[in-house]
């Protein structure tokens, strides 16, 4: 039977929590959906895809108390003193173990005398933000280095040029869903940025102290956004110039492989059709090879005759189909 929402909702997720300093206090908690929909003030429909593994799920959610920010895997609740992130991997490996420690860093980063520091709720969004595109520009470094290493390797001579081709492809591919994950970054980055009450009512530290901010009072978010906006622009176009890149570098040695396998093909008929004509020649010696009284063995030009005819018909084949070889050529090149 199907899993029941109520159940869903009892289902423990590994948490991991910050307090207002930026300091990992608890790296392994297990909670439900159901207490932390009440500890954060979120709808239990708010929490629906938090505990899903997905590289299609990017999402920035404002509430009047709290800020739900998924990206990918990594997926974090925010308010004004505290941030909780969903560990959607195994924690027996902790694999998080680096994003806990960026995020601790850079909340601990003060900002400079001429610039106000951001609230808590902003800094902390900032942090996840520059988390995630970081791991994008890694993944999209390497990549990119792995791809441009297997393009420089192909090689027609190699008899490996099919294993070359399909490694080729796979980090085309690679390159192609790391373009299709920052650009749902940038668009859900853009999605905010035009949405003024979700730009006003990330200031969750104003609201809290009695202070909400107007639909056109958000200058520090929104400059905030537009910086990683353009940056996940940035890593689009990067991810895209260099599968185009890659792209035609495949499809050069595509070319250039398929001219090759041509040339064998047409070798390969050529070889064909001078074995028929010598098939043909050799069908005439045999003929007169046999131990059969033909009365030609007795004339005088009788081996000359033999010989010319079997050059004769091994050249009228041998002829034809070089022509029609030559024909189809003529006809390809068109």
């Amino acid at each position: 039977p199907d899993p029941s929402p109520s159940n869903n909702r009892d289902t423990k997720i590994s948490c991991a929590y910050f307090d207002r300093t930026g300091s990992l206090v608890s790296p392994h908690k297990q909670l439900t959906k159901a207490e932390i929909a009440q500890q954060f003030e979120l709808r239990h429909r708010d929490l629906r895809d938090i505990d899903l593994k997905s590289e299609s799920v990017t999402r920035i959610l404002v509430r009047p108390a709290t800020i739900l920010l998924q990206f990918f895997d990594l997926c974090m609740i925010i308010q004004v003193d505290e941030a909780l992130l969903i560990n959607l991997h195994d924690p027996h490996n902790h694999p998080n173990g680096a994003v806990y420690h960026d995020f601790e860093r850079r909340m601990s980063v003060k900002e400079t005398a001429e610039v106000p520091e951001l609230p808590y709720e902003l800094r902390a969004v900032e942090a996840a933000l520059m988390a995630v595109l970081s791991i994008l520009r890694e993944d999209l470094l390497q990549a990119r280095q792995d791809a441009e290493h297997s393009a420089a390797h192909l090689k027609l001579e190699s008899g490996l040029a099919a294993v070359g081709l399909d490694m080729l492809f796979e980090h085309s591919r690679q390159l192609s869903k790391i373009e299709q994950k920052a650009r749902l970054v940038r668009d859900t980055l853009r999605e905010v940025l035009d949405t003024d009450e979700d730009l006003a009512g990330m200031y969750l530290t104003d609201r809290k102290a009695g202070k909400p901010h107007e639909t056109t009072d958000h200058q520090e978010a929104e400059y905030m956004l537009e910086a990683y906006h353009t940056a996940a622009d940035a890593l689009v176009e990067s991810a895209r110039a260099a599968n185009s890149v890659i792209r035609k570098k495949e499809n050069t040695f595509r070319s250039s492989l398929a001219v090759q396998r041509n040339q064998i093909m047409f070798l390969e008929a050529k070889i064909a059709i001078h074995t028929l004509g010598l098939a043909a020649g050799t069908l005439v010696a045999g003929l007169f090879g046999m131990n059969l009284v033909n009365f030609v063995e007795e004339a005088r030009y009788g081996f000359v005759m033999v010989t010319g005819a079997c050059v004769v018909i091994s050249a009228i084949f041998s002829v034809y189909g070089m022509r029609n070889i030559q024909r189809i050529q003529r006809l390809k090149d068109i």
